[in-house]
């Protein structure tokens, strides 16, 4: 009996120290990948526009960055995680979330109609930040903006241009990344001088290095409403 014990013992343990030194499970990346179109790079950010089509299964995969991810079109999506575990989300158009770098998950879109995201990545660099003016606020906060929450890293504010309302004299002292909800013009004004205004349309991405020149915004025509990423 002791004889058998013991061998059995060791058997047990040998597998235990076999599973230890098994590698672990190495999955895709998150990108790049079929129905996803890069829009973007630059050095904070890589930018994607994503559909999750109908029946269409991304297979799992781990995110290798931070990201954030804003809904443009709605409709529903199964998520599916390394455990086994799911669920359904009905992601809502202007919603906004963040997964972080290392999760794993499976996504599938289960709507008729594909559900459409820009996704920012959150590259693992450290911006370059101008040295801050003596009485130029930054980019954020600012009149019409709402953050939505931050991370140790970055911001992520929801912001409009509504009409007469000018946001006011500041800088853009770090990178920023937008996609913008809403059609609209926007003007900049610097030393009381308006420049042309700039037409925007819903899904437009835009990437905003530190701009050293002091300046005014304001709404010159529809409702211009963008979602932001800054860095901190």
């Amino acid at each position: 009996m002791r004889g058998r014990l013991g061998v059995a013992i060791l058997s047990a343990a040998s597998l235990l120290v076999g599973a230890a030194s098994l590698p672990a499970r190495k999955y895709s990346p998150a990108f790049p990948r079929e129905f996803a179109t890069e829009v973007k790079t630059s050095n904070g950010f890589a930018i994607w526009d994503v559909t999750w089509k109908k029946g269409k299964s991304t297979g799992m995969r781990e995110l290798a960055l931070d990201q954030v991810t804003v809904t443009l079109t709605e409709g529903a999506i199964k998520v599916i995680r390394s455990d086994g575990s799911w669920d359904i989300q009905q992601r809502r158009f202007g919603s906004v979330s963040f997964q972080s770098k290392g999760t794993v998950v499976e996504e599938e879109g289960v709507s008729e109609a594909p559900s459409r995201a820009i996704v920012f990545q959150i590259q693992d660099v450290a911006p370059t930040k101008w040295p801050t003016t003596e009485g130029v606020p930054g980019m954020f906060p600012r009149v019409g903006a709402v953050e939505l929450f931050e991370t140790d890293r970055i911001r992520v504010w929801d912001a409009e241009w509504k009409p007469g309302e000018r946001i006011g004299r500041h800088l853009h002292y770090i990178e920023t990344a937008a996609v913008f909800l809403n059609d609209g013009m926007i003007r900049t004004i610097e030393n009381g001088v308006p420049n042309p205004p700039s037409a925007r349309k819903a899904g437009d991405v835009v990437v905003s290095p530190p701009i050293k020149v002091p300046h005014e915004e304001e709404q010159v025509e529809g409702t211009p409403r963008a979602i932001w990423v800054e860095f901190k």
